[in-house]
């Protein structure tokens, strides 16, 4: 039963992420009334984050190894080795939309509601988003700067103060619902359909028209930046992490946040550079959609041949 509710949960999540991208194209004229709400349903996907959170609850393990990894691998490692890829066939905006989506924070709402369905530690998830919130007023801006073809002008100030209202907002609302209020099915389901929202105002406030090869290689760098992710969580399996936080750092070391590339995107004047983003991250979506379904589909597989190895007692035989 549990394999079917989680199975459920994630087909549910990969159709609500198609539903909105091509809701998106085929009717944007909602998108526009729905831009000015974007970072309420932020703060709300934020606030999921945050609902339940104790910091009685972490051990300094949890605060060292996977987080650092996370973090290396979300602002230096991803940028660092897709975007020089990324410049040797995209030009342009659709090139400065891959430059800002590298170099955005962790997404709130995907990383956390991918690792939990995956069965991840979505407490050390939920740290290292907070923790990517906290640094990118800084790191996106750095990085924009040294990697932008010509100079860009972002304000790291407003990014700051955009940022912070957001998660000030949630924090204060996680703080006035009293934990147990919410359970953890309606918070993912707050969260998926959080999420189509986010994505249909983004597909539907951008100009669509950019060539689908470019399109296609913004979308192999966004798998990319996962196998990235990949590579680092199997990494640290390896050396003897506990396999929950290997999914966390799975999920949390190059999920970029859809919301804030966009609010910096539409600084630089939107059109293809917010196509970019969204392609990233849709592509994103669905890969991590399937990625939870396989581990899913492994994890039972497992379980089953374990069963089926336990010795059988007399008490078994004799049902």
């Amino acid at each position: 039963m549990n394999h079917f509710r989680t199975l459920v949960r994630s087909q549910r999540s990969l159709f609500v992420v198609l539903a909105a991208t091509l809701a998106g194209v085929a009717y944007p004229a909602f998108s526009a009334p729905l831009q000015p709400i974007l970072p309420i349903l932020v703060a709300g996907l934020v606030f999921t984050a945050f609902y339940g959170f104790s910091f009685a609850d972490l051990s300094v393990r949890a605060l060292s190894i996977p987080i650092i990894a996370s973090l290396g691998c979300l602002y230096l490692l991803v940028p660092i080795a897709l975007y020089p890829i990324a410049a040797l066939v995209l030009s342009g905006d659709v090139l400065l939309g891959v430059l800002i989506v590298l170099s955005a924070p962790l997404a709130a709402g995907s990383s956390i509601i991918w690792t939990r369905l995956s069965g991840g530690n979505a407490l050390l998830a939920t740290v290292i988003v907070l923790a990517s919130m906290l640094l990118a007023p800084l790191a996106m801006p750095t990085t924009i700067a040294l990697f932008a073809d010509s100079p860009v002008d972002l304000s790291a100030a407003e990014m700051i103060v955009e940022l912070g209202t957001i998660i000030l907002g949630a924090g204060v609302l996680a703080r006035l619902v009293p934990n147990g209020t919410v359970s953890d099915g309606q918070l993912d389901g707050f969260s998926v359909a959080t999420l189509g929202i986010v994505i249909y105002v983004g597909v539907g406030d951008s100009t669509l028209s950019v060539d689908v090869f470019q399109l296609a290689i913004v979308c192999g760098i966004a798998i990319a930046a996962l196998c990235l992710s990949a590579g680092i969580a199997y990494a640290l399996y390896a050396r003897g992490l506990r396999s929950d936080e290997c999914l966390s750092v799975l999920f949390s070391s190059s999920m970029k946040n859809l919301s804030v590339s966009v609010m910096v995107g539409a600084v630089f004047g939107g059109g293809a550079i917010i196509a970019s983003i969204t392609a990233f991250h849709v592509a994103q979506q669905i890969v991590s959609s399937s990625l939870v379904r396989h581990l899913d589909s492994t994890a039972t597989s497992s379980a089953t041949s374990a069963q089926s190895s336990e010795p059988v007692s007399a008490n078994q035989l004799g049902d």
